[in-house]
């Protein structure tokens, strides 16, 4: 599978799964109003870096950005992924205008 496809598709599966826990997350008595979108926001980039990390998706790699350390490119990708298919849309739009400029 395309590096880029698998990226979009683990967004959208963070970003439903979100969705599912937002109804729980709103339920929980104890929790103060301000702290619940934080708390989604938390468990978002948390599944997104999981799930880059299970996956071993480094979007440095598919760019061509060379790390030390390739568990930098799997976080950034984790948190591309944990921010929603949207977000990551438009990052690799962005990158790719950039890419194409240069």
């Amino acid at each position: 599978m395309d590096g880029l496809s698998l990226i979009f598709i683990l967004a959208v599966v963070v970003e439903k799964l979100v969705d599912l826990f937002k109804t729980v997350v709103y339920a929980i008595p104890f929790l103060p109003e301000k702290f619940k979108p934080i708390t989604l926001e938390l468990l978002s980039l948390g599944v997104g870096i999981m799930l880059a990390y299970e996956t071993n998706s480094n979007s440095l790699t598919l760019m061509g950005v060379k790390t030390i350390d390739p568990l930098v490119g799997i976080i950034i990708t984790g948190l591309v992924i944990g921010k929603g298919s949207n977000f990551a849309h438009d990052f690799f739009h962005y990158v790719n205008q950039k890419r194409r400029s240069d």
